[in-house]
């Protein structure tokens, strides 16, 4: 019975949306006449509006009413909608911000020359009735660029105009009253709104912009610092080593919001500093002497706290090498490992640094524009891969020689240029304060993440250091975690709110608050697939077991077996790399990119790489940590750049892609700051254990699936293998002999799992 009443509703709700309800097509072209004639179709528009969905449906019936110039009902409708919303979010803010204080002012006084004055008033009552976590997000409400709107209304009367009919659709009708109210509000109330508001932000917060701390060597960097105007004795600091200034205010107030300075310092070069932009190579020293600045000031009671994801996770590290008593912890998110995973990964460049570089060094802040041609840089690559020029000529493409790019090219290993940036080795032996490592599955810096986590346990004996991970992208991990990544729905329990996690860790750390719930032990990581989470003293304990296959030289079509057995016989598989072929453009699956869909009805893998398949699993099994290769290869070069990737082939025939891809020049995988090249057409050993991480439940039934390849991709450096440096090699000089390789079926694939 329910779900017949429920498939009627649907058809109804369907039927009502193609309804057509009569407006002159004249009003389109008349602003007076539709500005007139609007809120009548308005009521017709309410009269016969459902939608099943409650978000939708108090969403638009809010803004009908509020067209229809019945304001209290509007209100009414608002209120709903905060109590009914499915969403995490306060509607009363996100939503209905200027919306509610216009109903509130309508009703309050029709007379116009007192309406600034009324609106200013009810925004301040709105502003300091709403939390501290969302007053500071009712400006972006009013930041809205009044000639897109306006644009975008006239371009939707003008696409109805042309129906020549006076009739429009109740969907049509709804739309068209949205974009109606949101233009004219906003261009009402948007220039006395953000006179208010930085009059309100004045009340509220202490602010120091454009600070310049200067260093002993004659550098300097910047700072803004927050407070709230109540604070009125010295507080904990959270401070933020950020390269990408401009948006420094927003980001203390945050951290002031949560009652504590915020202090956000950008880099050396950055915002109002003079000294040139060198992005790693300063901040380590720098961090320092600025720690050591901020814990001198009034305002600050000696301890301070730093968070952030990607760059900002690496200068946090950074910021440990030479450790400040003041540094009381760090909350490193998704961090950069400088010469470790970026710029280049297991000892292979990325083009990515290329535009990465310009974002961060074309001017003071960001350049955001250039940052955002896809375009430009996607041509870049592929005019640079199509050609077969040395990778020391790609920044020539856009233009001229870059510094940064050639400087960096210039220390293909990691030596002491890199190492200089980050703790190394014993100076993990004075980090002793307690540390939260934060990072995700599909996160393109979890090595980078893991290889601070790793080498923070290996050098010092008894580290106060807990590790959180989930399927998060890098960006998720960073704050609010999407629910969708890259076409995965993520388990229930994985969606938590991250930022939130990080201020309740400086409660416990700074204000001797409880630690937060989710960190039951030292690692607390998400099985997907299962929804649930673990909790585990350390990454040793993710797994209990190890499943061990061969690549079996057994094929199968266009397939080979991955097998439990080792062959009897001495065997391998022969693969020619033609790198003079240039007609398919594979794409890379991360190196700073938008990682494939996860979940797929197909495999990524291109004309030069192998796909071993298994045969279905007999119980359900869960992979936990990161899978390992040991292959047996010979080659008829000196070096080549290895790719593999993991899938679980489930029972539906999805594949989902257990890491993202993982990367390592073989002449770097028994020392990244060395290189040894192989000898040709000799068999060698080449471990492949600096991977990607991953957990979770593979279903009964389910295939696990090996990719195993060379990387030929114009996301990254080639390494034609003649053991010269690989960004001078060309396609011209190097890479006209194929590259033949024998892959042994005694090579390894080492799973762990969890029982």
């Amino acid at each position: 019975m329910n779900n017949l009443f429920l498939i009627i509703l649907l058809i109804s709700s369907s039927t009502l949306f193609s309804q057509k309800l009569f407006f002159n097509k004249l009003n389109y072209n008349d602003t007076a006449s539709f500005e007139k004639n609007i809120p009548e179709l308005s009521k017709k528009a309410l009269k016969v509006y459902y939608s099943s969905d409650k978000d939708t449906y108090y969403d638009n019936l809010f803004r009908m009413q509020l067209v229809a110039k019945e304001y209290s009902i509007s209100l009414k409708y608002l209120d709903s909608l905060s109590k009914t919303s499915s969403s995490n979010v306060d509607y009363q803010v996100i939503i209905g911000t200027a919306y509610k204080v216009y109903c509130k002012t309508m009703l309050e006084s029709t007379d116009e020359k007192k309406f600034d004055a009324l609106f200013q008033n009810n925004l301040r009552k709105l502003y300091f009735s709403c939390s501290d976590k969302l007053s500071p997000q009712i400006k972006n409400y009013f930041l809205n660029t009044i000639s897109d709107l306006r644009l975008d209304l006239n371009n939707l009367k003008l696409n109805l105009s042309k129906n020549n009919s006076d009739s429009i659709t109740l969907s049509d009708a709804v739309l068209l009253c949205r974009k109606q109210l949101a233009y004219s509000i906003y261009s009402k109330t948007n220039s006395i709104s953000l006179i208010e508001l930085v009059k309100l932000d004045k009340e509220k917060y202490h602010v120091q912009d454009s600070v310049l701390i200067a260093m002993p060597d004659g550098g300097t960097v910047s700072a803004t610092i927050i407070r709230k105007s109540s604070f009125n004795k010295p507080m904990p600091v959270v401070m933020m080593y950020n390269i990408y200034a401009g948006s420094s205010e927003s980001m203390a107030k945050e951290i002031a919001n949560e009652n504590y300075v915020g202090v956000i310092v950008n880099t050396r070069g950055k915002y109002i500093s003079k000294n040139t932009i060198e992005p790693f190579e300063h901040d380590a020293n720098d961090a320092y002497y600025a720690i050591d600045w901020i814990s001198k000031q009034s305002w600050c009671d000696g301890s301070i706290g730093m968070f952030g994801g990607s760059y900002l996770g690496f200068s946090q590290w950074s910021a440990t090498k030479k450790l400040h008593p003041a540094l009381k912890t760090i909350v490193p998110q998704v961090s950069v490992g400088v010469g470790i995973d970026y710029p280049m990964c297991n000892g292979v460049f990325m083009n990515y640094m290329l535009p990465w570089i310009h974002y961060v060094s074309n001017n003071k802040t960001i350049d955001e524009v250039d940052f955002a041609d896809s375009k430009k840089w996607s041509s870049i690559n592929d005019a640079w891969y199509k050609s077969g020029a040395r990778f020391k000529s790609l920044d020539s493409l856009n233009g001229e020689k870059n510094p940064i790019f050639q400087k960096w090219l210039q220390h293909p290993t990691y030596d002491s240029f890199w190492q200089n940036m980050t703790p190394q080795k014993e100076e993990y032996t004075n980090i002793n304060i307690p540390i939260l490592t934060i990072t995700g599955y599909f996160d393109d810096d979890q090595l980078g993440a893991m290889y601070y986590y790793k080498q923070h346990h290996l050098w010092n004996k008894n580290p106060n250091h807990y590790l959180l991970i989930g399927p998060y992208d890098h960006g998720g991990a960073q704050g609010y975690p999407s629910t969708i990544v890259a076409g995965y729905t993520i388990d229930s329990v994985a969606d938590i709110p991250i930022n939130d996690i990080v201020f309740r860790w400086f409660d416990y750390v700074l204000k001797d608050g409880t630690k937060p719930k989710i960190l039951k032990d030292k690692v607390n990581f998400e099985i997907m697939g299962s929804n649930t989470w673990k909790h585990v003293p350390s990454i040793k304990n993710m797994c209990n077991d190890t499943l061990t296959f061969y690549l079996d030289n057994t094929k199968q079509k266009n397939t080979y077996n991955l097998s439990t057995q080792k062959n009897k016989t001495l065997a391998y598989i022969n693969e020619t790399v033609d790198f003079n072929d240039r007609t398919t453009i594979v794409k890379s699956d991360h190196a700073g990119y938008d990682i494939p869909l996860l979940i797929d009805s197909v495999i990524h893998p291109s004309e030069i790489k192998l796909v071993f398949i298994s045969k279905p699993f007999t119980e359900s099994v869960t992979f936990s940590g990161a899978i390992q290769a040991f292959m047996q290869l010979s080659i008829n070069k000196k070096d080549v750049d290895v790719v593999f990737d993991i899938y679980e082939l489930n029972t539906k025939g999805k594949y989902f892609q257990l890491t993202l891809t993982n990367i390592q020049r073989a002449s770097l995988a028994k020392d990244k700051s060395v290189r040894q090249l192989l000898k040709p057409n000799t068999v060698e050993n080449l471990a492949l254990t600096n991977n990607f991480m991953t957990s979770k439940k593979i279903e009964k039934g389910s295939k696990l699936i090996v990719v195993i390849g060379v990387n030929k991709s114009p996301d990254w450096q080639l390494n034609y293998g003649t053991g010269k440096d690989v960004s001078d090699e060309t396609l011209a000089n190097d890479g006209k002999e194929p590259l033949l390789i024998k892959w042994y079926n005694t090579s390894t694939i080492k799973v762990p799992i969890l029982k």
